[in-house]
């Protein structure tokens, strides 16, 4: 195989640069989207906590409603019996019975609501714990997410100033007309560059005519292939190995049949062995 084309061995260093150079800019798009999706779950978090802290006041604020609410039941238990006293008649006095027992049924039911509240202030407690426990974790990962996340950007920073440098190395030694064909097929096809390999397009699968092969084969000139635009070139070592061949049996040579019965008797009778 003759030496390769330079513009052709300039692309396919320019590909592989600019695969990096891909990779780079979006390992660094992404850091800041990682960091993002955490600072998120964050963000619920602490909608958790302002949550679990606003269930807990409102449940204190209702327990104390009770509370003054059976304070007030009493004392007009207490002015109710204080009334029953100086009642004149039967009547009288069973009314404000019935307002007593009215008013420690409504101080029973306070008292199961109190305990009702005590109940959900325990989980509402536990769950704003929880909750602090969670934001306090996560916001130690989101510090340690940002430290590596700005020292990797700053490494793939640095990394990409380098590609790039060498990108143009690159891209000044190759034809003005080559490189505006690699730049019109690299976004569209991915990869600009494909080998060629039995006889086809290994980037589309295409079959390749004869000729046009052969002409690949030297890498001596700049072809694409006629169905994805691609540049074509040739690598030898990856050529599929020619299959075997199969070994010629020789077949076995057959004796010549006799004309007659009377020449078979003739020829053993020359071999027997003689008399003595």
């Amino acid at each position: 195989m003759d030496s390769m084309h330079p513009d052709l061995e300039r692309l396919k260093s320019l590909q592989d640069v600019d695969r990096e150079i891909q990779r780079l800019n979006d390992e660094i798009a992404t850091l800041p989207r990682r960091v993002a999706e955490i600072e998120t779950k964050l963000v619920s978090v602490k909608a958790q906590i302002e949550q679990e802290k606003s269930k807990i006041k409102q449940n204190d604020a209702a327990k104390r409603g009770f509370e003054s609410e059976i304070q007030s039941l009493q004392q007009k238990i207490s002015k109710y019996r204080e009334q029953s006293l100086d009642v004149k008649t039967n009547e009288q006095y069973k009314a404000l019975l019935h307002e007593v027992e009215f008013a420690e049924k409504q101080i029973r039911d306070h008292e199961e609501k109190i305990l009702v509240a005590m109940v959900e202030a325990e989980s509402h407690d536990k769950n704003l714990k929880s909750a602090e426990a969670e934001l306090k974790t996560q916001s130690a990962l989101i510090e340690k997410e940002k430290i590596e996340a700005r020292a990797r950007t700053e490494q793939d920073e640095k990394a990409l100033a380098e590609w790039q440098t060498k990108r143009q190395e690159l891209r000044s030694g190759v034809a003005a007309q080559v490189l505006e064909h690699y730049d019109r097929i690299l976004p569209v096809r991915k990869t600009a560059l494909a080998e060629a390999i039995g006889q086809k397009c290994s980037g589309c699968n295409v079959m390749l005519r004869p000729q046009k092969y052969d002409e690949i084969r030297s890498n001596a000139q700049i072809i694409t292939c006629d169905s994805c635009s691609r540049f074509l070139f040739y690598d030898p070592s990856h050529e599929p190995p020619p299959p075997p061949v199969k070994p010629v049996r020789k077949r076995k040579a057959k004796s010549e049949p006799t004309d007659k019965p009377g020449e078979e008797a003739a020829i053993e009778a020359d071999q027997a062995p003689a008399s003595p």
